[in-house]
């Protein structure tokens, strides 16, 4: 089939099509069945060309050499209105269809496939599993529904290969393996019974994307350092990804626990993100963000997301999302999307581990700058239930003012480093310098 509309072409663009396939390709006049005299009277438009000869000429152009050739090097940017026309007519038309399929996939089969393999929960298939586990006893359909309710808090409702094996991960280190096998168990039960019948490929590639822990399981992250997270951080191109991956490293919070914060919840004037909930597996306290930090998402963050969010709102509207909802969150992008972002700002440095290790790496940085693993606890939200209530009702008007002047001094930061740090350097290579010169 034709890539484009052959009709609707102006004689100019064909003859651009003709004289670039001819001189710069290399195609001879033979290869398109015409002579050396009639092609040079198209070149120079004294004739027509033909249907059948621009068809042809199409045969030996890739895609994105037609565009270039027929629109130019800038293509007017296409908006909303656009793309529903795009699905509208991929939906009516298969030869459409086909077409859009095949330059998707040759010219974003990559970014494709990564964001395409993961499953937006909706409230109907959390029915249609409440309805499944009818058929198990009673304490059975309790358990399975309230595993599968803290899961998809945590995993802000979607549900893809990488977020699942270092979800389990994550409760397997935090909250032991009896529970995050259950958790293991309810999933791979929710995506056979409910992904499976909707989508076979994608749910057999969820299903086998993480294992049921076993009560001896026991995963050691990698050792990471802060200039490997600089690099890193320097890596990812998209804003919110980079900012996602800031806020990660430099809190130790856990990945559903930053995705699923409101713009309510960051208080960039004061400095602290209050996370404040208590469960039965989660027991978030507060964290906080360096003045480094906070200037950089004032200055470029915030003016992304606005941009974003002023862009993509009459789309969500439009699909029949809650606009008021999303425009609250303060990543009001695909998780996906920004995991997607970290990696490829990983392979370019050398290095890939699971995000979720970048909880251990906060926990050790902070261990070996002599913070106490209470404190440590406090602010990656790992205290009990028994201390996180005690805090809330007696000690929080103090903790806080103590616990953020215990993260200033010493948690890791990521965009410049610690002033003290480097005026000791300083002091030192100076007092080095003095000691050898005689002084």
């Amino acid at each position: 089939m034709p890539i484009l509309d052959i009709d609707k072409l102006t004689n100019e663009q064909k003859i651009r099509l003709f004289a670039y396939v001819t001189e710069e390709k290399g195609i001879t006049y033979e290869q398109l069945g015409i002579s050396k005299a009639t092609g040079w009277r198209y070149k120079k438009g004294l004739r027509e060309i033909p249907k059948e000869v621009i068809e042809k000429v199409l045969s030996f152009l890739a895609p994105d050499e037609i565009a270039r050739v027929v629109y130019g090097k800038k293509i007017e940017k296409a908006d909303i209105n656009d793309l529903l026309k795009v699905i509208n007519t991929t939906v009516e038309d298969p030869q459409f269809r086909s077409l859009l399929f095949m330059m998707l996939n040759r010219f974003l089969g990559e970014y494709v496939k990564q964001n395409t393999n993961s499953y937006a929960v909706t409230e109907e298939d959390l029915k249609l599993f409440e309805k499944i586990l009818e058929q198990k006893s009673k304490a059975t359909k309790e358990e399975r529904l309230r595993h599968i309710k803290y899961a998809m808090r945590d995993l802000s409702f979607s549900l893809s290969p990488d977020s699942l094996k270092e979800y389990i991960v994550e409760l397997a280190a935090e909250e032991g393996p009896n529970v995050a096998r259950h958790r293991a168990n309810t999933l791979k039960l929710f995506i056979k019974e409910v992904v499976m019948p909707k989508n076979p490929i994608l749910g057999q590639m969820l299903y086998n994307s993480f294992k049921v822990p076993r009560v001896e399981y026991k995963y050691s992250p990698p050792p990471l350092s802060l200039e490997l997270l600089k690099k890193i951080f320097n890596s990812i191109d998209h804003l919110g990804a980079k900012t996602f991956f800031l806020i990660l490293a430099e809190t130790g919070l856990r990945v559903g626990e930053v995705y699923s914060l409101t713009l309510e919840q960051v208080d960039l004037e004061n400095g602290i993100i209050k996370l404040m909930k208590s469960s039965a597996t989660k027991r978030a306290y507060i964290s906080f963000l360096h003045k480094e930090t906070i200037e950089w998402i004032k200055k470029n963050y915030l003016p992304f997301r606005e941009d974003f969010i002023s862009k993509y709102e009459k789309a969500v509207q439009q699909i029949g999302g809650d606009v008021e909802k999303w425009k609250l969150k303060f990543f009001p992008f695909q998780l996906a999307d920004l995991r997607s972002e970290i990696k490829e700002g990983m392979r370019r440095v050398g290095k890939e581990f699971r995000l979720y290790d970048l909880r251990s790496f906060f926990a050790s940085y902070m261990a070996k700058a002599g913070v106490s693993p209470f404190i440590i606890n406090v602010l990656q939200g790992r205290i009990a239930p028994g201390q996180f209530k005690i805090l809330q009702q007696h000690y929080f008007v103090i903790s806080d003012i103590e616990l953020k002047k215990i993260y200033e001094e010493k948690a890791p930061i990521l965009l410049f480093s610690n002033p003290s740090a480097i005026h000791k350097s300083v002091v030192s290579l100076l007092t080095s310098l003095n000691t050898d010169s005689g002084m």
